[in-house]
Parts: structure tokens; sequence; C-alpha cells
């Protein structure tokens, strides 16, 4: 059976609970799903009872947004069942910080065109303190200004290019991100290395310690799939797999339902047992 191993929830930028997901990875049949919000680790005082509640393995994870200074693109990088968390706390509250200051500077832009405020877009935001663009847009769309997420009015307001109330977010640097998290005993994973232009971090980060490549991702192009897999069989890299589930709160052409694309109950037992050695030697 698979396991869906890189999914949002409201506890960043995904649209359900950590609740309706596991109940809903449950009911598709899956073995296994990753928590792993942007920025905010799933503890295990989450995770145990959705477990017990729903009889499917709930694995702790997060993605940690970061930048490549050498080659100049973002890469994401996730991280799975923590011995010790808390040594990567003060990366991860950078970036909060950051993506925190960044959407209180586009609310005030917003805020001069539309009439809402600060504390009706937080109403939104999850226990992750997570702030982005989409939050911005639900209160937009509760006030009636619009009735999509990720419509002209969205377009208008955050294109990366022309967006009229567009602020950039000061990413961490991932090789001081990657430092942090070989500290907590995780699994250290590059995500979706076709999205970004990642991939051509592969070659650094492999050098920084991370221990495997999500290999099955929606986003990944043949191309990059094939350095992907001569790079496993190289430095034999762990492989993962998954939807990179976010919900409603993402753009249409990017919606897949979860677990249609996930890890082998194979890659989950290996990705496991790499997480019982770390924790031996931690």
């Amino acid at each position: 059976m698979a396991a869906d191993m890189h999914c949002h929830t409201t506890r960043s930028d995904g649209s359900d609970s950590p609740a309706f997901l596991v109940s809903l990875a449950a009911r598709v049949g899956l073995t296994g799903l990753a928590l792993t919000d942007h920025d905010c680790y799933a503890p295990h005082s989450l995770t145990q009872p959705l477990e017990a509640q729903y009889g499917i393995r709930v694995i702790n994870g997060v993605e940690c947004s970061c930048r490549d200074n050498i080659h100049g693109n973002k890469v994401h990088i996730l991280c799975y069942n923590c011995k010790y968390p808390e040594a990567m706390q003060p990366v991860l509250q950078k970036t909060v910080q950051a993506r925190l200051d960044a959407a209180l500077q586009m609310i005030d832009k917003v805020a001069k065109l539309y009439p809402i405020t600060p504390e009706m877009v937080m109403d939104g935001v999850g226990e992750g303190r997570f702030c982005g663009k989409q939050h911005i847009m639900l209160a937009l769309m509760k006030a009636g200004y619009t009735t999509e997420m990720f419509g002209d009015v969205f377009h208008e307001l955050f294109d990366k290019k022309t967006g009229r109330c567009f602020v950039p977010i000061v990413h961490t640097d991932v090789f001081e991100t990657v430092k942090a998290l070989r500290e907590t005993g995780g699994v250290i994973v590059m995500a979706h290395p076709s999205v970004y232009g990642s991939i051509a971090s592969l070659q650094d980060l492999i050098q920084a310690g991370i221990h495997g490549v999500e290999l099955h991702h929606p986003r990944n192009k043949p191309h990059d799939i094939e350095i992907l897999r001569q790079a496993v069989d190289e430095y034999r890299l762990l492989t993962t797999g998954g939807t990179d589930f976010h919900g409603y709160f993402v753009e249409k052409n990017r919606r897949r339902p979860l677990g249609t694309c996930t890890a082998s109950s194979r890659e989950l037992n290996a990705l496991m047992e790499t997480s019982s050695r770390l924790w031996a030697e931690n």
C-alpha cells in the first residue's frame, strides 16, 4: 500500500484541517500520511491521536521554505520524524516571521484598495501562524469582492511581476536550514526538485547531508527524474513521493486528489528504517 508523504493543512497554506486530511487518507485507502506544513512541524501530540482515531500511520513532518543563495533559486526541504524538533525552531521562526512581515505589508497595500483589516485576514490563519496571499484572498472572498481564490483579483494584486500589492519573502538560506535539520535527528528530503529550478541545488544538497529526494511529485519533469534516479543510485539516497496536497488553496491546474502521487510501502519502510538509525545515533 501507499503513503502520501507531502500534505499541507490549515496549519500553513492548506484549506483543510489535519483531522480532515487523515480521515480522507483513510477513506481513499492510504496506509500512511505525512503532515508537512510549511515551517511548522507536526508534533506527536497532533499525530498520535489521529493515528489512533483513523487507523493509519501519520508521520510527523515539516516543509522548510528556503533559498539557495549560490544558485539563486528557491528550494523546499522536507524533514520527517524528528527526535529533537526544537533544534530547528530558530530557522523555522525566521521564515515564519519573514512571511508574516511580507504579509502585513501586502495587507496594508490591499487595505488601500479594499476595506479589509489585518484582523480580518488573521482570522483565517491557523495555529502555525502561516499568513499568505491565500489568507488575504479568503478575507476578500468573505467580504464579497471576489468569488474565487485564484482569479483576476489575485493576479491583479499578487502577480510576482505585475501585482500591485505583491511583496516577496526573504527566505532562510537552504544550507543553514539543512545544518539545523541534521541536529534534529530527522530524515531530510529535497522536495519537488523540478519546482523553482531546485534541481540545480541537488549536488550541493547531497554534500550538505540530505538523505533523500522526492522522486514522485506531480510537477517533476522527465529530464529531472532521470537526473534524480542517477543521483539515487550513485549516492544511495532515499526516495519519497507525495501529491503536495493543499486542498482548494492552490491554483486549479495544480490541484490533485490526495493519494494520487505517493511513496510505496518499500519506500516508506526504508525512510522509517533510516529514521530509526538516526535516532539511535543522536
